[in-house]
């Protein structure tokens, strides 16, 4: 499952991390705040940059080597942002649901907004770090984590008041491809306008209309994925108009500002890069 707007569910998309390397291995979890887990390893054969673009969620990030090993929490990025992926290492990585991560004492997610801090800042756990960075075994990695994680869920467990509408939240803003308005939440919501605004800083990190422009890209960009090579045009106004966009060239313009790439040479490279046989899934 990739883009579910009829059940309000997604799988966030990174795609130039899926170009970093010829297999990159996904295991699709949808459960427990977590939308996938992934792996790949780095050749540096890309004849192009590597960018995170928006999707709204947060990552966590390992860099599996003997010599160097890291680990990275990434919050969101509001505009695409070049990534250092070193050549010739392996990487493992979490990528949460919108409003999910890891309990962390001292960082909310709006703190994580555009920022990369090391997992040892905001998490004292030696052994997590240690058991994946010196493995290069995707499932055991993948079980390694899980357990912990979900420990670490029983651990902070709290009551959330917003727990149950920020589901809610989430569900009606992918529902409608990211193009409902803000007064729409709230009514559907039973809350004001500033009431759901509170609950979208505090859950998400972001104001609503700017988390609904992410997720409006989001589908913009498995549209893209899956588009018909041999009829790009046509399929481009159609995508344009199923959106929401005044136009085409509105739709150009917003693709371009989160992903650096125009479209027509999005598409392009996807098929240069034989994009889809990349991925593994596990």
């Amino acid at each position: 499952m990739d883009f579910d707007a009829k059940n309000g569910s997604f799988s966030p998309k990174q795609p130039y991390f899926v170009l970093a390397s010829t297999r990159y291995y996904k295991a699709e979890v949808m459960r427990y705040g977590i939308s996938h887990f992934y792996s790949f390893y780095n050749e540096g054969k890309l004849d192009t940059t590597i960018s995170a673009v928006p999707d709204g969620c947060v990552d966590i990030l390992f860099c599996c080597d003997n010599e160097a090993p890291y680990a990275s929490v990434c919050g969101t990025v509001l505009k695409p942002k070049l990534v250092n992926f070193e050549k010739n290492k392996y990487y493992f990585g979490v990528r949460f649901l919108p409003g999910h991560m890891l309990k962390f004492k001292n960082a909310k997610m709006s703190d994580l907004i555009e920022q990369e801090v090391s997992l040892s800042e905001l998490l004292d756990d030696q052994e997590l770090f240690e058991c994946i960075t010196s493995s290069h075994d995707f499932k055991y990695q993948m079980q390694f984590f899980m357990d912990k994680y979900l420990r670490n869920i029983e651990m902070y467990q709290t009551e959330n008041t917003f727990e149950g509408m920020r589901e809610f939240l989430v569900k009606k803003v992918i529902e409608s491809k990211g193009q409902i308005k803000v007064s729409d939440l709230a009514m559907a919501s039973g809350y004001s306008e500033r009431y759901v605004g509170k609950m979208f800083n505090d859950e998400f990190g972001l104001a609503p209309k700017v988390f609904c422009k992410l997720i409006r890209f989001q589908h913009l960009l498995y549209n893209m994925n899956e588009i018909d090579k041999e009829d790009n045009g046509l399929n481009l106004i159609e995508l344009a108009t199923e959106l929401g966009y005044y136009d085409q060239s509105h739709m150009i313009k917003d693709f371009n500002e989160l992903s650096n790439i125009t479209p027509t040479k999005y598409l392009h490279l996807l098929k240069k890069t034989e994009y889809k046989k990349r991925i593994i899934l596990v």
